[in-house]
């Protein structure tokens, strides 16, 4: 069963998520200290269960599970508290059970049995439920229900998946017909494509309806209008994520590395659509501003290693970012790895002729002969 658990104390955090690998049955797939960040996580991920401390700062444990509740009815709420008294007003709010601190083994164990012989129901319940979909627009389409792998649509034409993609672009708006036409079939004569515009219309209904996907395409004043309902976008959820982020610190450092982490590729990358090009370069501009926010946390404490590493996660995603490659270099000169320097440079030597038929920048060319004629002088001393 999936989990995410939910204190503010790291130890007690620790020893719960131990206690229940201990027993099995559960994946863990969230440990929070922060309630309103774990609280975004639980509208994403759906899981079956989850564990709160009740008496936590800013926003309490009941208040995280009355938020949780109004909108995923069907998620065993469970409550972790040193305080008795506090599990009448678990109860009040729905909560299927608590565990007093410290915790005991057993009572877990029977915690557990009872859950799993409850899961079954109220799963199939909660799948049925409007908003069990997440659409995913991080590099290309796809749509999450709850407890499932992300679905690839087989749309019955590309422009029917690039007008469904147009319109939630501009989801809630209304978009004139002409628009429409104008960026998808542009070169057709205008009776030719309204047809066409038509033809598309009708099989993204008949798609969503037959997937049972709780998006409507409304005709409205000349054009058509997307309405996602409780369906949440990915771009959205991260974007409130990294708004709502705490100050980077030593002990919320892992927040902002799994936000940049979350970044997983660019706006509808996989289709260059150039009405999309101007919401990729923003989303990817301020990624990179956070990614580098972070790295530059990691120099400033010494800790090169973890700088590089975060780099390097970042470089996978993002392969065809010059700076990146840069920033790798001069890290590397830090941990005197003279292999990985030289290894970046000649990765970005590749990457900008395979890609824009181009060479490195002036000031990347004068750093790095600057370094190794410096390290061809310290090796003729050794």
């Amino acid at each position: 069963m999936k989990t995410i658990l939910v204190d503010n104390e790291p130890l007690a955090l620790q020893h719960l998520a131990e206690e229940l690998n201990e027993i099995g049955g559960w994946e863990i797939i969230g440990k929070f200290r922060n309630a309103k960040l774990a609280l975004e996580h639980i509208y994403e991920s759906r899981p079956e269960a989850i564990f709160l401390d009740i008496d936590m700062p800013e926003m309490n444990g009941i208040e995280l599970a009355e938020c949780v509740l109004e909108k995923l009815p069907m998620t065993h709420v469970v409550f972790v508290t040193a305080y008795e008294e506090y599990a009448v007003k678990a109860f009040d709010i729905n909560a299927q059970d608590y565990i007093l601190k410290p915790i005991q083994r057993d009572r877990l164990k029977k915690m557990t049995t009872r859950i799993q012989q409850q899961l079954p129901v109220r799963s199939a319940d909660t799948k049925e439920a409007i908003g069990n979909t997440i659409v995913h627009c991080f590099r290309s389409l796809q749509f999450q229900r709850f407890g499932q792998e992300p679905l690839t649509l087989r749309w019955k034409t590309i422009k029917a998946q690039e007008l469904f993609l147009f319109l939630m672009h501009n989801r809630g708006k209304s978009v004139h017909k002409e628009a429409i036409l104008e960026q998808l079939w542009p070169d057709i004569e205008w009776k030719k494509g309204t047809i066409q515009l038509y033809t598309a219309i009708y099989q993204i209904r008949r798609l969503l309806q037959d997937e049972r996907i709780d998006i409507q395409v409304d005709s409205c004043e000349g054009g058509y209008r997307l309405d996602v309902g409780n369906i949440i976008l990915d771009i959205e959820l991260w974007e409130s994520r990294l708004k709502d982020a705490p100050k980077l610190a030593s002990d919320t450092v892992d927040v902002h590395v799994q936000l940049c982490s979350q970044y997983s590729g660019d706006y509808l990358a996989e289709y260059s659509y150039n009405w999309a090009e101007t919401e990729k370069q923003r989303l990817r501009s301020k990624w990179l501003q956070h990614v580098h926010l972070v790295a530059s946390y990691y120099i400033e404490q010494g800790a090169y290693a973890d700088a590089a590493e975060h780099y390097l996660g970042v470089q996978s995603i993002l392969p065809e970012e010059e700076s990146l490659y840069f920033e790798l270099m001069k890290i590397n000169e830090k941990l005197e790895d003279r292999f990985s320097v030289e290894k970046q440079y000649e990765l970005l030597i590749h990457m900008l002729h395979q890609h824009f038929d181009a060479t490195p920048r002036g000031n990347v060319k004068a750093w790095y002969e600057t370094w190794s004629n410096r390290e061809l002088h310290n090796n003729q001393l050794k």
